[in-house]
């Protein structure tokens, strides 16, 4: 699980300083103030890890990729070529040895090759392994004289095979030492472990996008089993057949058939009486999705219905469906929800966080770049009653600046109160009251009916 993301000179952002990441993390803020640039970024970097191209510092995308950054210069603060994107992200080890490492943290440092060059290069990487004990780094950095990488290590002895003192190649990737520097430095374990340590966090990422596929009469299902729901959910309906035999516990609750667990959060948000997905004729691989809204007296299939229920039913799939130890991206899931719908939303994101699935906790993270006060108001209720503890959430409010896109990180304490509640956070409410107030105390005094 991913604890702490920290970015400089990239996109908006200057240098978010240190952000740190809850299994339930939220951020909030006004539009164009960076929230959505956090989520590329991790992006970026699982594009990256898994491009073929293993001398490519950088997987910037295209059409076919989760996103598409333009060049180098476009990413960086304020487009300024000269800027070093700078960044370091942190994640936990699990393990029951004692003295084992159980924090891992990466950092890169990446910029054009010169002033001159369209080319970019890594200037420097480094791990740090951390114990309860102590903490130690080994990493590369861009040779000042000459070309090539030299290693380093951080509170380690470096101990050199032979005498030579030829330079190492460079990276691959951002993240990966070349093969020869295992074979020129002793005692070092396996430093593939560490590369694979990163990927294994990046393959974790599933991301949501905000606009979701429109739903079909038709589903086309030959049986395989999905990753996820896919960027914009258009495997959500694979997603659930795959899931036919799997069950989810949440809290105390008795493990559900998984499409039982989904089908009754439509119910709780006021969606949806009935939810089935069933095939169009025996053994055949054509499905439909007939559902029943409140009040109806037949049941229908999922394209006449309202909006909502297509575009939230992906994201209640993607909470229970994708691998343990997944972290998970949405952006503004709640969109085309009213607010009871919502609030249950919010529900549904803590129940994720404290699934199992055959006796085990499912681990996942949530990183959710929202808008709905709603969904803030019952995550703040949910503390309070004890439902979920405040070291389990992190909540952020984003908002541009001068210097760059400011975050602060909203302080709760155990009954769900924000000590330190952001001017305008949701716009100005009072205001609205107090003016509506005068306007109709204005209007009545000048005999308006």
């Amino acid at each position: 699980m991913l604890k702490k993301l920290h970015l400089q000179n990239f996109k908006a952002w200057k240098d978010t300083g240190d952000i740190q990441l809850a299994p339930l993390t939220m951020f909030f803020g006004t539009n164009s103030s960076g929230k959505t640039s956090l989520q590329q970024f991790l992006l970026l970097l699982q594009q990256t890890a898994q491009s073929r191209d293993r001398k490519r510092v950088l997987n910037l995308g295209d059409e076919n990729t989760p996103v598409d950054m333009g060049t180098f210069p476009e990413i960086l603060f304020r487009q300024d070529p000269a800027a070093i994107l700078r960044f370091n992200m942190e994640w936990g080890v699990r393990t029951q040895e004692k003295g084992a490492v159980d924090t891992v943290s990466f950092e890169a440092l990446i910029g054009h090759e010169d002033t001159q060059s369209t080319r970019i290069e890594v200037k420097q990487l480094i791990y740090r392994l951390r114990t309860l004990q102590s903490t130690q780094g080994i990493g590369m950095t861009r040779r000042t004289h000459g070309p090539g990488y030299e290693l380093f290590l951080e509170n380690v002895e470096l101990a050199r095979q032979g005498t030579a003192r030829e330079a190492l190649s460079a990276p691959i990737h951002f993240y990966g030492f070349p093969h020869e520097a295992e074979a020129h430095y002793k005692f070092l374990g396996d430093l593939d472990s560490l590369a694979l340590e990163l990927e294994d966090q990046l393959d974790a990422i599933q991301y949501l996008g905000p606009l979701r596929q429109p739903p079909h009469r038709t589903y086309l299902w030959s049986g395989e089993a999905p990753e996820s729901v896919g960027d914009d959910g258009s495997l959500a309906v694979a997603a659930l057949l795959a899931a036919n035999e799997r069950s989810i516990q949440v809290e105390d609750h008795p493990a559900r058939p998984f499409a039982q667990l989904i089908a009754e959060r439509l119910v709780s948000m006021g969606l949806l009486d009935s939810f089935e997905v069933r095939p169009i004729a025996p053994h055949r691989k054509e499905y439909e999705v007939f559902v029943r809204t409140p009040g109806s007296p037949m049941a229908v299939r999922l394209p006449d219905v309202g909006f909502g229920v297509s575009q939230v039913m992906p994201v209640l799939l993607q909470c229970f469906y994708t691998e343990p130890g997944s972290t998970l991206l949405f952006e503004q899931p709640e969109l085309h929800l009213h607010p009871k719908a919502q609030t249950e939303l919010a529900d549904v994101f803590i129940d994720a966080i404290h699934a199992s699935e055959d006796g085990q906790p499912r681990n996942i993270q949530l990183l959710i770049e929202s808008h709905s006060e709603h969904v803030l108001r019952r995550i703040q209720r949910r503390i309070a009653e004890g439902k979920l503890l405040p070291e389990e959430t992190a909540l952020y409010f984003c908002s541009p600046g001068p210097d760059g896109s400011r975050i602060e990180k909203l302080k709760l304490d155990e009954y769900g109160n924000i000590t330190n509640w952001p001017k305008d956070f949701f716009g100005d409410d009072m205001g609205d009251l107090v003016a509506m107030t005068e306007a109709a105390m204005k209007r009545q005094q000048e005999g308006d009916p």
